[in-house]
């Protein structure tokens, strides 16, 4: 009869967890659906960041010679610093094309580790410091420390309009540099 009652005990604890489970997640559906997150056609939100040499980058002023800005956040994990090369690369084929290669930090205030990956890769394009999340949450939703953003790169033209989204190190440099040459035909 002891066995039977704590059968009977476990199926109602399972019942409850799943309960509690499936109305935490349609809270956090609810919470999240009213958050913006920009796709390709938006306008985006305009920011200012510092960069990791002490310069300010505004996104409402880009260079007068800029067409497009590559935006990519990144927290530096082992893939990301696996595409560093293609994303310099990218940066070399295109910034004589008016094409400006930024990316951003979610490091949170972690400094040091993007200083020594800056300098040990000999990354040339722009690097900003976002230490708080705020601006990779206008992109990426809800800021997570330690996590990738699931949309991460973000392909925008001088008018602020998202032209391409995706996930990067999830897209093959192809593909990076097949939506970068559509912005160059315009």
């Amino acid at each position: 009869m002891k066995h039977h009652n704590l059968h009977g005990l476990l199926i109602i604890v399972l019942i409850l967890t799943s309960v509690v489970f499936t109305l935490r997640q349609e809270q956090a559906g609810a919470e999240g659906a009213s958050e913006f997150i920009p796709e390709a056609g938006n306008q985006v939100p305009d920011f200012a960041l510092n960069d990791f040499n002490g310069g300010k980058f505004m996104l409402s002023k880009p260079k007068k010679d800029t067409s497009a800005i590559l935006l990519w956040f990144t927290n530096l994990c082992g893939g990301c610093q696996m595409k560093l090369p293609e994303i310099e690369k990218v940066n070399n084929l295109y910034k004589e094309k008016g094409v400006e290669v930024i990316a951003v930090s979610v490091l949170g205030e972690d400094r040091k580790t993007v200083e020594n990956i800056i300098r040990e890769k000999g990354i040339t394009f722009r690097f900003l410091y976002d230490p708080k999340g705020k601006v990779t949450g206008l992109f990426s939703g809800e800021y997570y420390p330690g996590a990738c953003p699931l949309r991460n790169i973000f392909l925008i033209d001088k008018n602020r309009k998202i032209i391409y989204v995706s996930h990067y190190p999830g897209i093959e440099e192809s593909e990076l540099i097949g939506q970068l040459e559509k912005i160059k035909k315009k």
